[in-house]
Parts: C-alpha cells; sequence; structure tokens
C-alpha cells in the first residue's frame, strides 16, 4: 500500500514515475512544497551510525548555491529515513534527453559551466557527489538553469548499480579503487555532457561486467566525429575529462569552467584546429603535431642556434638568477593572497549590483548567495548591510511571485497560508474591487506579520497597500463598483455575449456571497444566472 505520510510530511505523487522514491510533499504544518527522498535504513545501522548520519545532515544543509538543490533536513521514522529537498519546477535531464535525443551544443556548453560553477561550490564545502549523471541534473521550466541534485543521498546502497548509471563512472570507480575523489567528479561530468550531446551513454553492455569493461579497455568515440556541428574544442574538453588517467584530466571543477569558457570564445571566433596546435591554448589538450601544424598555416620555423652562437653565450640562464628566482616567487605569493583575500564591503556591493541590474530570477539569486548574504554576516553594521537586506526582502518577493504563477499555472494549490491569503486578496484586485482587496491585503498583515516563512508574502501585501492607499477608495466604491458591473453585464446580455455576461454575474456571486452589505446586488446577479437556465 502507498504510503501518505513521513514524519511531519504528507506525501503527493511521485516526481519520476510510479516507482519512483522521491515524491512531491507538504509539510503538514509549513504548508510548504519540498520533495522528499525515502529509502530504507540500512539493517542493523547502529547508534554511531545514526549519529554519522545526523552529522552528515546538518552539514548537507549548510550547503547553499543556486546551481545546487538545497537540502532542508530529514530524519528517521519507522523503518525507513528521509531526506527534504527544495522543489524544482522542471525536469531532470535524463528526461529531456528522452523527449529530444540530445541537445545543442550551445545549450550543453551553457549547462557544463552552471554545473562546474555548482560543482566547485560542493568541493570546496568538502563533499564529493559520486553519481553525477542525467537524472541527477535539475533543469527549470524553461531548460535555463542545471542544478545539480543529491549531493549527498544518506546511507550508501547496498544493492548493485544498474548498468546504466555504470555508465557514467570513472574507471577507478568501477575498479573500486580508494575513495571518490574530485577527479571522479569531473569524469562524470565530463559523461553527461557527451550524453547530452551524441544523444547517448558513452558506454553501454547488456550488463553491468561488460560496462565495467567497456569503462576500462574502450576508448571513447569523439564527440566531434559524430555530432558534426559540435566545436572540436568542445569535444576537446569532454574527453579530456573523460581521460582513463585522472592525473590528466582537469585540475578541479574551476578549471573546467575555464576550459569551457575559452573553447566557448573560440568556438565563436572560428579558429582552427592547426591554429590551436601553435597557439598555446592551455586548457585544452589535443593530439595534433605542432610541426606540421605550422607548415600547413605557412609558419617558418625557428633556426637552431649553431654552435658557435652557444660557445659565446656564457651568461647564465635568466631563470637561473636568485634574484630573478626571488622575485618571481614574491610575485607568486602577492598574487595567491590577492585572489585569496576576502572581498572588500564595496567591492561586494558593487558585484551584487552588475547581478541586480540584470533583474532575472537566476542572476538575483546568485546576487543574493554570493553577494548580499556574505556582505551582511562580514558587514552588519555598514549602510551597506542595510542596503543588502532591503535588496534581499525585494528578491523573496520576487521569487514568491514566481512560485505563485507556477503553481497557478500548474493548476496546483498554494503552497503556504500566506500565499493562498495573497492568491485570494489578488483575486478580488483583479476582478477591480480595490475596497475588499484593500482590506484582504491588510488582514494578511495583521495575521502574519510575526510568521517568518510568510514574510516575503506579508511584504507583497504590503506592496499592494501602498499602491491602492495612493488613491484610497472611498465608502461608497465597492457599490458602484458592483452597480457597474451588472450593468455591463446587462448590456453585454442584450448584445448577445452570453457567456461575457454570466462570467462577471458568476464573479459577483462566488466573491461576494458572504457579504451582507452586498447582498442585494449579489441576488441580482443570482436572478440573472438562474434566468438563463430558463
Amino acid at each position: 500500500m502507498t504510503r501518505s505520510r513521513i514524519g511531519p510530511l504528507a506525501l503527493e505523487a511521485p516526481l519520476g514515475g510510479p516507482n519512483s522514491h522521491i515524491y512531491r510533499a507538504i509539510h503538514v504544518q509549513q504548508r510548504s512544497q519540498v520533495a522528499v527522498r525515502v529509502f530504507p535504513m540500512p539493517m542493523g545501522m547502529t547508534p554511531e551510525s545514526k549519529q554519522e548520519f545526523a552529522a552528515n545532515l546538518e552539514k548537507i544543509k549548510t550547503l547553499k548555491h543556486p546551481g545546487v538543490v538545497r537540502c532542508y533536513g530529514g530524519g528517521f521514522d519507522a523503518k525507513d529515513a528521509y531526506l527534504v529537498y527544495e522543489l524544482v519546477e522542471g525536469e531532470s535531464l535524463d528526461h529531456a534527453l528522452e523527449r529530444r535525443e540530445r541537445l545543442p551544443w550551445e545549450t550543453v556548453l551553457d549547462y557544463g559551466l552552471q554545473l562546474c560553477e555548482a560543482l566547485q561550490r560542493a568541493h570546496e564545502a568538502g563533499w564529493i557527489h559520486g553519481r553525477i549523471r542525467p537524472d541527477k541534473v535539475l533543469l527549470t521550466l524553461g531548460g535555463e538553469v542545471a542544478k545539480l541534485n543529491e549531493i549527498w543521498q544518506g546511507p550508501a546502497a547496498t544493492h548493485p548499480p544498474r548498468p546504466e548509471d555504470l555508465a557514467y563512472q570513472s574507471p577507478e570507480q568501477v575498479e573500486g579503487k580508494g575513495k571518490l575523489e574530485v577527479a571522479c567528479d569531473l569524469y562524470s561530468l565530463g559523461a553527461t555532457l557527451y550524453h547530452a550531446l551524441t544523444g547517448r551513454p558513452p558506454f553501454a553492455g547488456a550488463n553491468a561486467g561488460m560496462v565495467r569493461q567497456a569503462i576500462l579497455v574502450q576508448d571513447v568515440e569523439p564527440v566531434a566525429a559524430q555530432v558534426f556541428d559540435c566545436p572540436v574544442w568542445l569535444s576537446a574538453i569532454v574527453e579530456q575529462l573523460m581521460h582513463k588517467d585522472p592525473l590528466k584530466r582537469p585540475y578541479s571543477a574551476t578549471a573546467t569552467s575555464l576550459a569551457l569558457r575559452e573553447a566557448q570564445k573560440r568556438a565563436t571566433s572560428g579558429v582552427a584546429v592547426v591554429q590551436h596546435a601553435v597557439s598555446g591554448f592551455s586548457p585544452l589538450q589535443m593530439n595534433v603535431d605542432k610541426d606540421e601544424a605550422e607548415k600547413i598555416l605557412g609558419r617558418k620555423k625557428k633556426k637552431k642556434r649553431s654552435k658557435r652562437d652557444e660557445e659565446y653565450d656564457d651568461s647564465p640562464a635568466m631563470l637561473e638568477r636568485p634574484l630573478v628566482l626571488v622575485g618571481i616567487l614574491l610575485f607568486i605569493v602577492a598574487t595567491i593572497g590577492y585572489f585569496l583575500m576576502p572581498l572588500s564591503e564595496k567591492t561586494l556591493r558593487y558585484r551584487a549590483e552588475l547581478f541586480l541590474a540584470q533583474e532575472d530570477v537566476g542572476s538575483l539569486n546568485e546576487a543574493r548567495d554570493r553577494y548580499l548574504i556574505p556582505l551582511i554576516e562580514r558587514f552588519p553594521e555598514s549602510e551597506s548591510a542595510t542596503w543588502a537586506e532591503e535588496r534581499l526582502i525585494e528578491i523573496e518577493m520576487v521569487n514568491a511571485e514566481q512560485k505563485m504563477q507556477s503553481n497557478r499555472r500548474f493548476g496546483r494549490e498554494p503552497s503556504s497560508e500566506g500565499e493562498r491569503k495573497f492568491v485570494e486578496a489578488n483575486r478580488f484586485e483583479q476582478f477591480g474591487d480595490r475596497v475588499t482587496a484593500l482590506d484582504k491585503y491588510k488582514a494578511i498583515v495583521s495575521l502574519l506579520k510575526n510568521e517568518e516563512k510568510e514574510r516575503p508574502f506579508v511584504n507583497l501585501a504590503r506592496r499592494q497597500i501602498e499602491k491602492i492607499e495612493s488613491s484610497p477608495p472611498d465608502a461608497d466604491e465597492l457599490r458602484r463598483f458592483l452597480q457597474e458591473k451588472l450593468n455591463e453585464a446587462d448590456k453585454k446580455y442584450g448584445s448577445g455575449d452570453l457567456l461575457s455576461a454570466k462570467q462577471i454575474w458568476e464573479g459577483i456571486v462566488s466573491l461576494y456571497n458572504g457579504n451582507k452589505e452586498m447582498l442585494s446586488l449579489v441576488e441580482r446577479a443570482q436572478g440573472r444566472l438562474e434566468k438563463l437556465k430558463e
């Protein structure tokens, strides 16, 4: 029998199919929508292992980044454990690939850059994902933002991995050599990008053993050999990410991001492979002979120095001089110190303003996480901190409005009491009744002002109150408004527009049925509706 409750959560439909262990859920008390992953507790789980689970849970809750699906917490319930995640409206990358087979290289490159940033943040916090593959990448509505899901998924699974999941693991993972490292995640990222570009996993087999053997022995077929419009630069990065030797993969997610950006720049500028071979483009490794490339480009090889020249040149090499070495060392130390130095208050605010000016939701949230929150934490008494707090309130309101629009678009119930009340008040305002809308907005502020989780809707209500009160309605405005609506409906009825007339009458009845002061007008609308039924 399908369970309907776990901990404080009411479970709704499974996310990802009827056999999925991830559910859409509602927190019963907070009335907020989340995603919850339910999994059986391993047999013989000791008190120590439960403490380790709880410690990891507290640690993962602190991992915050726009490109990482947020984990809010979790716990134990009877025989099961569960983890609660941010609910991402959209689809997973594997579902997108099922629909479209493969994605344009520009889209894959954009996702790669986003995932590199998310992965770097996770690695800096001490997390190794270990299972990056298309079903662990969530795409928001419209497919503009890619988020890395399940950085930590609780106790390790005891069942053997499926062949289709093994296809994205690094050679050292399938061999079980050592612990998970950054290089493992980079390989899996490359395998995921490979699938998105080509429409198929890098390796396949009838069973897990065949997939393992393919990963260890076979060379991956270059993307550019299969997808002719894919820039060779992007294909080369994917190959480098999937190198069987971990030491020959990029050093970090940041290094991969730099290579992707350089590849993007080279692809748009039309730089050819042979030009790359002689240019020293460092982020990529490409098997092209430099001498041969110089011949193709018509460049002359440099002449070798004669023995006579070498005999006369008895001065020490520049880099062997002690003063030069000391100077270089000081420069390196100064450079590292500069980049490791925390950003100043002024810089944090300036960079936040750059993101805020872009006005899209993704940039606003990026400004919040990377600059506004650190600004408040590090300079709490400053004028900039006050400014940052005001921007955070505005961003909360924008996210709340986006969430309401999404719920309305998909026919879902409001996810909290504040959202429900705001939607109700806004319905009156959209109908044209500013009097009732104003009363309901004020009720939201009065009832929910001390509820922290309802703060975005309280602030939205305050905004609407200020807007309406800038030209306040008088006491008789509602009656005049409804009278005008009824007259409008009568005219539409008289001209034969029965549908529009009916919509107005039904709106009046549904919105004002309990308003005793407007009873006569409601009864008039009800009478018109009854007449339509005759």
